[in-house]
């Protein structure tokens, strides 16, 4: 059984946080047969090779991936339908990265690589589950693979499953107005949560260590486990963009939207119950500093516009928060 972990990235700056990844996989005897990393501008050769000297590395750079264009060259794929999958104008006029299209890369080498199960994982999440302590104290974070998205429960739970996934944690956050942005965007189940943060300090913990899988039609494409023979029917990524007074915009959703299509054509969605530790800015405990810290205002800004563009296609579903 071939398995592999898949992120998408910008930059490659850093063999970090994969080697974290497969130092777990090691830790708890666990084969990773691959490291799938889809990225547009850069790549650092120190971080490179050391991935490439830990597994077997694909490394796919967006616009320029040949070996796929022959690929599918080989098996009859018509030239139109190559270039829709393979090049992506916005990339060129404005750098900007369509996530359902960036994501499709990775399923793509998935299957020329023939893997059988492939991990998506974000470059700020970490092979971390929270847990509390008995005298109620949350337990500083370690590396537990058996309590890890797919990589212990995988195992067992793909088997009956096509699709398994799982939340993150969230930093804490809190400004003026937050729950009227939040009900704006239709992810007011979220207000009561981030308006705590300050108690809880955004993490989700892992109350049960035993907690049984659950079925859900809610994915998240920073904790998500896909069966690649699954593709036979489930379709790939999908996530639009937009424009706002000339100004591109990319939608978010390409999991959610993959969830929704996974339940309309009856394919098994497992939530696992084990949320990842998701370091959003790279420094917690630190709370997000929305007012002074443009990297905080910007990632807010995106999200919601990302949200935005993504409740066209969630519209009569209130079922399913984007």
């Amino acid at each position: 059984m071939r398995i592999a972990i898949g992120m998408i990235v910008r930059d490659i700056l850093s063999a970090h946080p994969l080697t974290d990844f497969l130092d777990n996989a090691e830790k708890h005897g666990h084969a990773l047969d691959r490291v799938i990393i889809v990225y547009s501008h850069q790549a650092d050769p120190g971080a490179v090779e050391e991935l490439r000297s830990r597994t077997n590395l694909s490394l796919i750079k967006l616009q320029s991936n040949e070996r796929a264009h022959l690929i599918m060259k080989e098996i009859g794929v018509r030239h139109s339908s190559i270039h829709q999958l393979l090049y992506c104008p916005l990339i060129d006029a404005h750098g900007l990265i369509p996530y359902g299209f960036n994501r499709n890369q990775a399923l793509m080498e998935a299957m020329f690589t023939g893997t059988d199960y492939l991990i998506f994982v974000d470059s700020d999440v970490r092979p971390e589950v929270l847990r509390k302590t008995p005298d109620g104290a949350v337990q500083s974070r370690r590396s537990t693979l058996s309590a890890h998205i797919c990589m212990d429960c995988l195992w067992e739970l793909m088997l009956p499953a096509a699709i398994t996934a799982a939340i993150t944690s969230l930093p804490p956050a809190s400004f003026d107005g937050m729950k009227d942005l939040l009900w704006g965007l239709h992810k007011e189940s979220m207000a009561d949560f981030w308006q705590n943060s300050k108690a809880h300090r955004g993490l989700v913990i892992q109350e049960d260590q035993n907690a049984e899988p659950q079925p859900t039609t809610k994915v998240l494409g920073g904790n998500l486990g896909i069966r690649m023979s699954a593709l036979t029917t489930l379709p790939p990524f999908f996530s639009p963009y937009y424009f706002y007074n000339r100004t591109p915009l990319l939608a978010r959703g390409e999991d959610t939207l993959m969830g929704m299509a996974a339940s309309q054509s009856h394919i098994r969605c497992l939530d696992i119950q084990t949320p990842i530790f998701h370091d959003t800015y790279g420094d917690y405990p630190k709370v997000p500093d929305l007012r002074n810290d443009s990297r905080v205002r910007d990632r807010l800004y995106y999200a919601c516009t990302g949200w935005i563009g993504a409740m066209y296609f969630s519209a009569g579903r209130p079922d399913i928060p984007l």
